[in-house]
């Protein structure tokens, strides 16, 4: 591996530091996913049946137990529900109400989780790019080596050919991992987004059913 390093040149090393970043941010945001949890379904079902039982407390500290950005949605809306309906609102204002609170709030819920995804697209950009710099270097010092040998010395020229395949090579292999890791990501975050919108939908039809 440091062979590989010495033998890329200094293009090498921001390739180097790109790749520990790109590291750091998927280990960063597996944890955060982690820790959002993804058992929707049941914590959907839990909700829905304690509303219907008319059970708002019991619903509200079901989803205080939770953490992540559904849990976190569903309490905001239920509280507001609690709110309006402890001041004799119609269920026409409530719903309307209650919805437009989970939705308002669904953007900053997902927030963070959607924190340094925008650092792998713009590593997943540049690494290519420095990669072919370090191609168009590395042609540059053969052509020079093969200037100042007066001919095609297979010697003088293989160092700048090497730099110019390892950079290429190293480019694509930072850049490859973190493409894919912001593709998980982003569909996971739109799997969080679809189960906000699942649960607006069923707290409002809890609202107007009750």
């Amino acid at each position: 591996m440091l062979t590989y390093l010495l033998d890329g040149g200094p293009i090498m090393l921001p390739l180097l530091l790109l790749s520990i970043l790109t590291l750091a941010i998927i280990i960063d945001r597996v944890r955060a996913f982690r820790a959002a949890g993804d058992d929707f379904d049941t914590l959907r079902m839990e909700v829905n049946q304690k509303l219907m039982d008319e059970e708002l407390d019991g619903a509200i500290t079901r989803t205080e137990q939770e953490d992540g950005p559904v849990a976190a949605c569903l309490l905001v809306g239920l509280q507001r529900y609690r709110k309006m309906r402890s001041r004799k609102r119609s269920p026409e204002e409530m719903e309307t109400a209650v919805s437009k609170t989970m939705e308002d709030y669904a953007p900053k819920a997902i927030s963070g989780l959607e924190k340094r995804l925008n650092l792998l697209v713009l590593i997943a950009s540049v690494s290519p790019l420095l990669g072919m710099t370090g191609t168009v270097t590395g042609m540059i010092k053969s052509f020079d080596k093969m200037a100042a040998s007066a001919g095609l010395d297979p010697a003088a020229v293989s160092g700048g050919i090497a730099e110019a395949l390892i950079t290429t090579a190293a480019g694509l292999i930072v850049a490859i991992p973190a493409v894919v890791a912001y593709n998980l990501f982003s569909r996971r975050v739109e799997e969080y987004n679809i189960a906000i919108e699942e649960c607006v939908t069923d707290v409002v039809t809890c609202i107007s059913e009750v």
